[in-house]
Parts: structure tokens; C-alpha cells; sequence
């Protein structure tokens, strides 16, 4: 993700997740993790805590969550993960993550679309090199 957004300026990346706030959910721990990493507005932070996640061989959240310690930030995310399986529910996302893509960023109208299942991020630098 990181060399796709260092070579196409133009380009933004969102992410979203299904994680709900219930604490039985397995995806809340680590979802709630990155947005509090995320909170800190610390892009290079960010991108370097979701490439420890999602390029770890195993992903195991202890080890993830150790590596960047957040204390009481982590609960203060279950408003962002609630609006977000909210919004996942009425638009019927399927699959997680989700990545979608706005070729335009300076447009504050711009249109974000979702990256099909069967494309990876990597794949982008195909189609933008066209």
C-alpha cells in the first residue's frame, strides 16, 4: 500500500472493517487497535502498524498489540467501529478488509469505489501504469 500511494500522489486508500463492538468478536481487538493507532494522525505510524498486521506470517493479535501499546485509547474507538459495521450493513460489504479507491482526492466530491474480492492492493499499480 505504502509504494502505491508513494508513486501515485493522486491516489487515496480507505479501509474498512466489519468488526462490531461486541467483545466476544475477534475482529474488534484488532480493528480497535488501528483505529487508535490511526487516531494518533500519524500517517507513517499508521502505515507501519498495518503492514506489521497484515504482512505478519501469523497474526496473532497479542504480539501486534504489544508492539504498539494504546492503554485506555482502545475502547474509545467503539463509536467508529459501530458506525462503521453500520454503514458495512446498509452498503453489504461482504468481505474484509475492504479497500476502496478515489483517483481524485482535491475533488471534496470525489467518488471512492470499492476494489473487487479478487484484487489485492498490489494489483492497482497494474491498472494506474495503464
Amino acid at each position: 500500500m505504502e509504494a502505491l500511494a508513494e508513486s501515485n500522489g493522486d491516489i487515496c486508500l480507505q479501509i474498512i472493517f466489519t468488526a462490531t463492538e461486541d467483545d466476544q468478536d475477534v475482529k474488534k481487538a484488532p480493528v480497535s487497535h488501528l483505529l487508535a493507532i490511526d487516531a494518533q494522525k500519524n500517517k507513517m505510524l499508521t502505515q507501519k502498524a498495518l503492514d506489521d498486521r497484515y504482512n505478519a506470517p501469523v497474526k496473532e493479535y497479542d504480539t501486534f498489540a504489544a508492539k504498539y501499546p494504546m492503554n485506555g485509547a482502545l475502547k474509545q474507538q467503539n463509536r467508529k467501529i459501530k458506525q462503521m459495521k453500520e454503514w458495512c450493513d446498509t452498503t453489504k460489504i461482504a468481505f474484509t478488509p475492504t479497500f476502496f479507491v478515489c483517483l481524485d482526492t482535491s475533488d471534496p466530491d470525489a467518488r471512492f469505489y470499492q476494489l473487487p474480492e479478487i484484487y489485492t492492493v498490489a494489483d492497482l499499480n497494474y491498472f494506474l501504469a495503464i
